[in-house]
């Protein structure tokens, strides 16, 4: 990273980067995201599996290959991505560059600040029926 490039542009191309690579297939543990209880049921599945993903995106940040990674496990990364760009959205407003590098960062955005707040965010969603929150009706603004 260059001395006047954001470590966030480099933290979005690695997310857009890594996202190609998995798969885009609905998980068939998941019931149509018309019914009711979808994002009940997907609350209970990402706590009951939270653990186990977040050793895979350990390791997808270390730069392993990733040998499995299942069409449920890619859908419920890519919640962990809509969160770590609102952080990285909301930092690279107030102009924070962290002083770590790049590995970092994404772990704290994608398993760190996920297991302690995102997890949470994501079962506030599913009690509003999948709604995003009033103040943040586009998903990209800060709140």
């Amino acid at each position: 990273m260059s001395a006047s490039k954001s470590i966030w542009l480099d933290v979005i191309e690695w997310l857009k980067a890594t996202d190609s690579s998995l798969p885009a297939i609905f998980p068939s543990e998941l019931p149509p995201e018309s019914s009711e209880n979808f994002w009940f049921r997907v609350a209970e599945i990402e706590m009951s599996t939270r653990g186990q993903l977040s050793a895979k995106v350990k390791a997808l940040i270390k730069g392993e290959k990733l040998l499995q990674i299942s069409a449920l496990e890619s859908w419920l990364y890519r919640r962990r991505v809509e969160w770590a760009a609102q952080i990285a959205l909301v930092k690279a407003q107030e102009r924070v560059e962290p002083k770590i590098p790049l590995t970092e960062v994404l772990d704290w955005l994608l398993i760190g600040s996920w297991e302690s707040d995102g997890c949470i965010g994501l079962w506030n969603h599913a009690e509003r029926g999948g709604k995003p929150h009033p103040r943040n009706p586009d998903g990209l603004s800060p709140i």
